[in-house]
């Protein structure tokens, strides 16, 4: 009966984080499928002007990443990527653009290791639950692992975004605020996340 009882909390704790407690690791509702996400790169790769990510293309990751409601919230407000993408609305210096291209690249470096180290804990709770007892105790540990790994990207996020801000010239900053907080309003959820990656 015991063993019951522990197989069934640790099914319902799977099942809930499936239904989208685990964003973005277990389950991504808002997240295209790989091949949606492929048609959608193709799609972007094709149109005259349209770059994404730091080589002109976006990858699953960067999908993933603004599936996080954090991020995708406070990317308009100061995200070193959406400077560079507004750079000529911003009249951005050539010392603005490199300091931001280099705090872009600091972040994608440590989010990259984030990602990697979320998915060897996600990993773990695979092989934890394949066992032929499983291990809910070693499930549990990787579970605050992750949640752990996520608060430190979005605290790293934002930190990212507060010395993108201070790049800025104050009136670089009003400017930012008349278009920032409409970036991606009443788009549906792939579209946002290709317009705010571009």
């Amino acid at each position: 009966m015991k063993k019951l009882s522990i197989l069934t909390t640790a099914l319902t704790l799977i099942a809930f984080l499936m239904m989208g407690f685990g964003q973005p690791i277990l389950a991504q509702p808002n997240t295209p499928s790989k091949g949606m996400q492929h048609m959608m790169m193709q799609k972007q790769e094709k149109a005259p002007g349209h770059k994404m990510g730091m080589h002109g293309k976006m990858d699953h990751k960067s999908m993933d990443m603004m599936s996080d409601p954090v991020l995708k919230t406070l990317h308009s407000y100061g995200c070193p990527g959406f400077l560079l993408k507004s750079a000529s609305k911003l009249n951005l210096s050539e010392k603005q653009i490199q300091t931001l291209t280099g705090l872009k690249l600091e972040f994608k470096k440590a989010a990259v290791k984030n990602k990697a180290d979320i998915k060897i804990a996600t990993l773990d709770i695979q092989e934890a639950m394949n066992a032929d007892q499983p291990d809910f105790n070693k499930v549990k540990k990787a579970i605050k692992k992750i949640n752990s790994l996520q608060q430190e990207l979005r605290d790293n996020f934002l930190n990212t975004l507060i010395k993108s801000r201070k790049v800025l010239t104050t009136e670089q900053l009003k400017v930012l605020k008349t278009f920032a907080s409409g970036c991606c309003k009443g788009m549906q959820p792939g579209q946002g996340m290709m317009q705010m990656m571009k």
